[in-house]
């Protein structure tokens, strides 16, 4: 409301002397034309009333014409309708200028354009996201975020950011605004405690910007969940300590796909597909090399690889130009690894695989080509710092690449898709690499065409399952098989599978289809996108639920119910 105010303050206080002069002018030539005598057609003498004088200067000052009204003007009253005229004409040019001339002023442009963003904040219906910094990430997020028809808020301190955006297509509504994310008032502007706001996205590429705005989402609304970027462990660490949902370290994420890769392929895949853009592929894996490597770039990511390495107990050549980087470790090669011969003095011709992880994406192609000439053998591994140069990697055929922005945006769409996804993985990690190929096999049978699930996050509860709340409550014993009826044909089978059952701390992988269920229970349920709505009318509708577990209608009639025994009547029982 006193954004609304200063928008209209702003346009009076601009317009305050044109609409002086327009307003003078027309007082002027109203007063002037009472005071004009004229006649009537009898030849008496008349003068105007101030309707009638008024209503003249109307048609005048506009350039209308209608003529002398309602009598023939004396040569006194056209002697001041041209006087009008001129008069009133250039007011009206003036103040036509001064609207033009605000128009193009760039605070009043702004304030409209604020205006303009708060009232399409202001009528979101459904749940969106607010999202902080509209880079790589950013992109990758609205655009992924909008395939799964969630609308999102953007909001970045950059112009010609916010620019590109309103230029872009979307499938859900995706508004942005141009201000500066650190500042709370923006925040609550941008609609951080409307009732609708599911979350809030931190995804700049300044971790005090992250960090700021982590926690003044979490001091001022609550009940949204924050999902933040944060390169720096200590930033990390300390987002952490304010309850964020989820906090992904590019260099980290990278890292663990790249662990699970070398140590276990079939989770790799499932992973690495799972925390991708929803129309991501399978990937392909192959035999994981043993033996020596050279890393390229001893940076944050090659830090990190290279202690990942080491704790696998893998020898590495490390290949740096930074003499000055702390921690390097003995033997290092001097140089940036473009060159053949930096590369021949690492020991190229006798490593199994080469990573290129310095900041400059043209230095790390030159790295993986250079390399390969020298030992097509070699098992590459890059990272990609721009997500433009997405293209070229992928013309490079590198067997593993990693982009921050895809890693950050997957991981965190992947959360948002379910929260039990983390523990799914997190129990993964705990059991063989072919429970994964099971999983695996189960919600992708034929790979090459497999299109990623949806995912729903059950819990047996009134409030978040009425319909199976309701069957329990009318004494119905509710198994794992339930979730893979359909809904409205009795005795068929649907693609779904119950990827885990989690009870309090007990979290059970593939349960077995007889499990039966309790109150309080949570399920992680994977289904064909097409099969989305039934899965939900499954939880939601009584009459749904109760005819994919007995195999008859629901009939809420007394008189039905009497005629049909065996069929409990909704409303008769507390729900």
């Amino acid at each position: 409301m006193a954004m609304r105010r200063s928008t209209a303050l702003l346009f009076f206080r601009r317009m305050r002397i044109p609409l002086i002069v327009l307003i003078s002018a027309y007082s002027i030539a109203t007063i002037g034309f009472t005071l004009m005598p004229g006649v009537d057609d009898d030849g008496n003498p008349w003068r105007m009333s101030v309707f009638d004088a008024f209503y003249v200067v109307s048609y005048t000052g506009s350039t209308i014409g209608f003529g002398e009204v309602p009598y023939e003007f004396t040569k006194a009253q056209r002697l001041w309708t041209m006087v009008s005229i001129y008069l009133t004409v250039i007011a009206w040019l003036f103040s036509i200028g001064s609207i033009i001339s605000l128009m193009q002023d760039p605070a009043f442009a702004q304030a409209m354009r604020g205006a303009r963003f708060r009232r399409a904040v202001r009528n979101y219906d459904q749940p969106f996201y607010l999202l902080c910094g509209f880079g790589d990430t950013g992109r990758l997020l609205a655009t992924t975020l909008s395939e799964l028809r969630h609308p999102v808020v953007v909001i970045d301190d950059t112009p010609a950011k916010i620019e590109a955006l309103s230029v872009e297509t979307f499938r859900a509504p995706v508004h942005g605004f141009c201000m500066d994310a650190t500042l709370p008032e923006n925040l609550l502007m941008a609609g951080l405690q409307n009732r609708w706001c599911m979350g809030v996205l931190a995804a700049t590429a300044d971790d005090r910007v992250n960090l700021k705005i982590a926690v003044t989402a979490r001091l001022l609304n609550q009940r949204s969940a924050v999902y933040a970027r944060a390169d720096e462990a200590s930033v990390a660490d300390n987002m952490r300590s304010f309850d964020t949902a989820h906090v992904v370290n590019p260099a980290e994420e990278f890292v663990h796909r790249l662990r699970l890769l070398l140590t276990r392929p079939h989770f790799y895949r499932l992973y690495q597909w799972l925390r991708s853009s929803p129309d991501g592929d399978i990937p392909d894996v192959p035999q994981p090399p043993k033996g020596r490597w050279v890393l390229c770039g001893f940076g944050r990511f090659g830090q990190a690889v290279y202690r990942m390495l080491r704790e696998l107990e893998v020898e590495v050549t490390v290949i740096e130009e930074n003499a000055a980087i702390e921690g390097l470790p003995e033997g290092t090669i001097a140089g940036r690894g473009t060159q053949a011969e930096t590369l021949k003095a690492a020991g190229i011709e006798d490593a199994v695989g080469i990573l290129a992880t310095t900041r400059d994406d043209v230095d790390n192609l030159s790295i993986l080509i250079t390399a390969r000439e020298l030992n097509e053998d070699l098992f590459c591994a890059a990272v990609a710092n721009r997500w433009s140069s997405g293209p070229l990697f992928h013309a490079a055929m590198p067997h593993f690449v990693g982009q921050p922005g895809e890693l950050i945006a997957g991981t965190i769409i992947s959360h948002i898709r379910s929260p039990l996804l983390s523990h799914l993985f997190r129990r993964l990690e705990e059991v063989d690499d072919e429970v994964a190929a099971e999983l695996l096999e189960r919600i992708a049978p034929n790979p090459d065409q497999a299109q990623q699930p949806e995912f729903f996050t059950v819990r047996l509860s009134k409030k978040r399952a009425p319909a199976l709340h309701w069957l329990q409550k009318n004494g119905f014993d509710i198994e794992v098989s339930l979730f893979q009826r359909h809904p409205t044909r009795p005795g068929v089978q649907v693609p779904v599978e119950v990827l885990m059952l989690s009870r309090g701390d007990d979290d059970r992988l593939l349960p077995d289809g007889a499990t039966r269920l309790e109150s309080g229970d949570r399920l992680l349920v994977a289904c064909p996108p097409a099969l989305a709505g039934r899965m939900r009318g499954l939880v939601e509708s009584e009459a749904a639920a109760y005819q994919a577990l007995t195999g008859r209608e629901l009939h809420r009639s007394w008189l039905l119910n009497k005629l049909i025994p065996g069929a409990p009547a909704p409303g008769g029982q507390d729900s």
